[in-house]
C-alpha cells in the first residue's frame, strides 16, 4: 500500500493526498527519503567521475607555502630578503605576501631553495610542471640569461631549463605565470639526478650590466597531476556525499511543510501538522524523478578539468577558466536548468492539490470556513516553495 501511494503520486495525485491526509503516516514519506538519498549519491558519483582538480605539491589550498617562509631560501652575497605586503597576487592561496629579494650593484643574483621538505616525483605518473609568480622589479631590462634548476637529493645532482625566452622584455615589471614542463624536454642534467627525487630549485638571473636587481615572486608549487574527489578520498567523498544529501531532503521537507502550515493558517484553513508533513514528503518523490533524469543527462558532459587558478579563484583568471568551463558543460547545464524549473513547477502543483485537500471541510469545521480554491492554493503554494528555495540555499550555503 505505500509503495502504491508513492507510485500513485505521479499519476493520481488527488486520491493518494486524500488518503494520506485522511490518515497520515511517516513510512512513505521515509521511502522517498531513502530513494532520494540512493539517487543523489549516485548523481554526484556520475558527475564527480568526470569532474577533475589539479593536485599540487604542496598540497591544497597550501600550494603557496614555499614563498611564505624566507628562512627556507638562500641567495647572493649582499642580497636581501624580504616579505613584500604590497605588491602580490591578492589571493589567500598564494599567501598575504610576496618574497623579494633585492642586490645593489650587480649584475646577477641567485635565488634558492635548497629543500622542499620533501621529495617531489617528476617522472612521468607525476607532477608535469613547476610553476612560480616572478616579477622583475630592477632592472627594467630582460635577463641576458636565466636558468632553472632543480636539485635531486643534493645540489651536486640537477636538472638545467633555460628560461631566458620565458623571461623576455615583456615580462619586465609586470607579475608573470611562468610554467615550465618537467620530467623531460628541454633539460640538461648533471651528475645523476632522478626525476622521481626533485627535492630543491634554484634560479639564477644574470643582466648585460650593473644595477639594483628587485626580484619577487610567489607561489612556487608543483603541477599538472589531475584527479577526481572520488579519486583523492573516496571514503571522504562517500561520508560527505550523504550527509549533504540527507540535509538537503530533510531540511527541503521540514522547511515547505512548516511554511505550507503557515501560509494555510494565514489565509485563516483549517490545518494540522501530520497530514501535511506526511503529504509533503511523498510529493517530494519529484526530486527523485529530476535526479535520476540528471544521471541520464551526465552522459552529456565532457572530462572537466580544473587548474589550480579556478580552485584558487585567482582574479582574472578564474573567469577566463570558469567561461571555458561553462562553455564545456553548456548542454548538460541547459538540460539541468529545464529539469529544475520542471520540478518547481511540479513540486508547486502538488503542493496546491494538498493544500486543497486538507483545506476541504470535513464537516467538523464551521460552515464559514470554505475550501481553499485553486488560485489560492496555488498561491500558498508557490509562495511557500518560493521561500524553501531561499531557506535552504541559506541554510546549506553555510
Amino acid at each position: 500500500m505505500i509503495i502504491t501511494d508513492i507510485v500513485e503520486v505521479l499519476y493520481a495525485p488527488h486520491k493518494v493526498f486524500k488518503r494520506v491526509i485522511q490518515n497520515p503516516k511517516y513510512l512513505g514519506a521515509v521511502i522517498v527519503l531513502v530513494l532520494f538519498v540512493v539517487a543523489q549519491t549516485a548523481f554526484y558519483y556520475s558527475y564527480y567521475l568526470k569532474d577533475y582538480r589539479e593536485q599540487t605539491f604542496p598540497a591544497g589550498d597550501q600550494f603557496g607555502t614555499l614563498t611564505q617562509n624566507a628562512t627556507l631560501w638562500s641567495t647572493s652575497s649582499g642580497a636581501v630578503i624580504s616579505y613584500n605586503y604590497g605588491d602580490l597576487i591578492n589571493n589567500t592561496f598564494y599567501g598575504n605576501s610576496s618574497l623579494q629579494f633585492a642586490l645593489s650593484n650587480s649584475s646577477e643574483i641567485f635565488i634558492e631553495l635548497g629543500d622542499f621538505q620533501d621529495s617531489v616525483n617528476c617522472d612521468p605518473t607525476g607532477f608535469q610542471n613547476m610553476s612560480m609568480r616572478i616579477k622583475i622589479v630592477e632592472p627594467q631590462i630582460a635577463p641576458e640569461k636565466a636558468t632553472l634548476s632543480l636539485y635531486s637529493l643534493n645540489a651536486s645532482n640537477y636538472f638545467q631549463y633555460d628560461l631566458t625566452q620565458d623571461l623576455s622584455k615583456s615580462s619586465v615589471s609586470v607579475w608573470n605565470n611562468l610554467t615550465v614542463p618537467v620530467g623531460s624536454g628541454n633539460w640538461l642534467s648533471n651528475g645523476n639526478p632522478d626525476w622521481q627525487n626533485i627535492t630543491g630549485l634554484r634560479l639564477d638571473l644574470a643582466f648585460s650590466t650593473n644595477s639594483s636587481i628587485s626580484v619577487r615572486i610567489q607561489g612556487v608549487f608543483f603541477r599538472g597531476i589531475y584527479m577526481t574527489p572520488i579519486e583523492v578520498d573516496s571514503t571522504g567523498f562517500l561520508i560527505t556525499i550523504l550527509q549533504w544529501v540527507f540535509m538537503q531532503f530533510f531540511f527541503e521537507w521540514v522547511i515547505l511543510t512548516a511554511l505550507l502550515y503557515i501560509m494555510i493558517k494565514v489565509f485563516k484553513g483549517t490545518v494540522t501538522w501530520k497530514p501535511v508533513f506526511a503529504a509533503v514528503g511523498l510529493a517530494l518523490i519529484t526530486t527523485v524523478i529530476q535526479t535520476l533524469i540528471a544521471i541520464a543527462a551526465t552522459t552529456t558532459l565532457p572530462s572537466l578539468y580544473h587548474p589550480i587558478e579556478f580552485l584558487a579563484n585567482v582574479s582574472g583568471e578564474a573567469q577566463v577558466i570558469n567561461n571555458a568551463i561553462a562553455a564545456e558543460a553548456e548542454t548538460f547545464s541547459l538540460l539541468f536548468a529545464v529539469f529544475q524549473i520542471a520540478t518547481y513547477v511540479w513540486i508547486v502543483t502538488l503542493g496546491a492539490i494538498i493544500t486543497r485537500a486538507i483545506t476541504a471541510p470535513t464537516g467538523e469545521e464551521p460552515a464559514a470556513v470554505p475550501q481553499f480554491g485553486w488560485g489560492k492554493s496555488f498561491l500558498v503554494s508557490g509562495a511557500s516553495l518560493f521561500l524553501t528555495i531561499i531557506i535552504l540555499g541559506f541554510l546549506l550555503g553555510i
